[in-house]
C-alpha cells in the first residue's frame, strides 16, 4: 500500500509532515495512512490553513482543517518551539520548515517533504545530521 514504511522494529513509520503533504492529500486523497501516523505542528496547521483559503476560500480552508484535525497529532511543546529557532539560527531555510523539522527532531521521527525543496537540499547533508529527512515522491511511487 502506498506510504508504508516500517521502522527498524517493523512498526508503520511516523511522520512530522509539512504542508505540501498536507495539500498533496488535499487534492488527491491518497494520503490516508501517512496521515493517520503523522505529527503536524500548529506551524504546519496555519500554514495549511492560509494556503488553502487562498485557492478554495475560507470555508473550504477551515472545514478541511476541521476534517483531518481527527486524522493527526499536533503536538505542542516549549522544546519544539526552541528547536525550530535554533534550525531557523543555523539554515536560511523557511521558519515553518523549520518547526517541520523540529518536530521530528523533538519526537524521534523522520521530516517528511512533499518537494525536494532547493533551500533545504542544499544544506540536506547537514540538516540530516540533526533529523532524518524524507520526500514524498519516495513513498508513493
Amino acid at each position: 500500500m502506498k506510504g508504508e514504511r516500517r521502522n527498524s522494529s517493523g512498526e508503520l513509520k511516523s511522520y512530522a509532515i509539512d504542508t505540501g503533504v498536507i495539500m498533496h492529500h488535499y487534492f488527491k486523497k491518497d494520503l490516508d495512512e501517512i496521515l493517520k501516523r503523522s505529527l503536524v505542528n500548529k506551524v504546519t496547521i496555519s500554514e495549511v490553513l492560509y494556503v488553502l483559503c487562498r485557492v478554495e476560500g475560507l470555508r473550504n480552508a477551515l472545514n478541511f482543517i476541521s476534517d483531518i484535525a481527527g486524522k493527526i497529532i499536533v503536538p505542542s511543546s516549549n522544546s519544539t518551539a526552541l528547536v525550530a529557532g535554533q534550525f531557523k539560527c543555523k539554515y536560511p531555510i523557511a521558519l515553518a520548515d523549520c518547526w517541520v523539522l523540529a518536530t521530528a527532531k523533538v519526537n524521534g521521527v523522520p521530516a517528511l517533504f512533499e518537494s525536494r525543496e532547493e533551500e533545504i537540499v542544499k544544506r540536506l547533508s547537514k540538516i540530516e545530521q540533526e533529523v532524518e529527512i524524507e520526500f514524498l515522491d519516495e513513498l508513493v511511487n
